[in-house]
């Protein structure tokens, strides 16, 4: 299956010096948010593809132009002083890929950006919250290198001391380690239930710490989570007057 896994190039855009920023599907639809939240805020340009035939079956429709499941991103070029990047790219995809490909695929991942003159890779995940409260959640990170962690110093984040973070960004942070490639995985937590665009926001606000020269503004994701929040509440009203539990089928689906 390693083999079958290949990028290839859209455009010729050079993307040395660049953050990539991994958005694959996580708990509470983290990672797709924020992933989307860039690419439509930004304006960014669709420059490349991750392939093979092991991926889901489809083509995301977008502005009427098919493109594959995992697809990849850049913006405009920004001043570097006093920000860690020269642009940002996103790759990203909507569906998980199958766990068997996991490994290989953030192997191929970590090659093509360092192939690429591309430092740093930041990996956004969502992780299972435990409380109700807005304001008892909490974002953390763990980084794979001491100049990735060098980076979150005099930051206001948790560092991550013991865990298990699965999926591409468990695979990217080990790998990156053993390789002393600079991998940073930013965590908040997160409704597992319903798309998180609040989760989502808090991600946002840390990235725009990352990246002073990239203006990030998390409201418009503060007022879609109200606006998702509402549509469960009326679910959950709906699901009660006719004594229905609420199950998958009912979930919100993030649109």
């Amino acid at each position: 299956m390693e083999d079958d896994i290949r990028i290839t190039d859209r455009k010729d855009v050079s993307v040395k010096g660049a953050v990539l920023i991994e958005g694959f599907p996580s708990i509470g639809m983290v990672s797709s948010i924020v992933a989307n939240y860039l690419i439509k805020t930004l304006n960014m340009e669709y420059i490349g593809s991750v392939r093979s035939k092991n991926f889901q079956p489809l083509s995301v429709i977008s502005g009427g132009v098919p493109m594959p499941p995992v697809r990849i991103y850049a913006g405009q070029p920004v001043e570097k002083k006093d920000c860690i990047c020269e642009r940002l790219v996103v790759v990203t995809s909507e569906f998980a890929p199958p766990a068997e490909l996991m490994q290989p695929l953030a192997e191929r991942l970590l090659e093509w950006s360092k192939d690429k003159g591309i430092k740093t890779i930041i990996s956004i995940e969502g992780i299972i919250s435990e409380s109700k409260e807005h304001e008892q959640h909490s974002t953390y990170a763990i980084a794979s290198s001491p100049a990735a962690r060098k980076l979150l110093e005099n930051r206001n984040i948790k560092p991550m001391q013991n865990g298990i973070i699965t999926g591409i960004s468990g695979v990217l942070l080990h790998e990156a380690e053993a390789k002393g490639q600079d991998v940073i995985c930013l965590l908040s937590d997160a409704n597992p239930q319903i798309p998180d665009a609040r989760a989502a926001a808090r991600l946002i606000e840390l990235l725009d710490g990352f990246l002073p020269k990239i203006k990030l503004d998390p409201q418009p994701l503060i007022k879609e989570a109200e606006r998702l929040e509402g549509l469960l509440k009326q679910s959950l009203a709906h699901a009660g007057a006719m004594n229905v539990p609420v199950g998958k089928e009912q979930q919100v689906m993030y649109g």
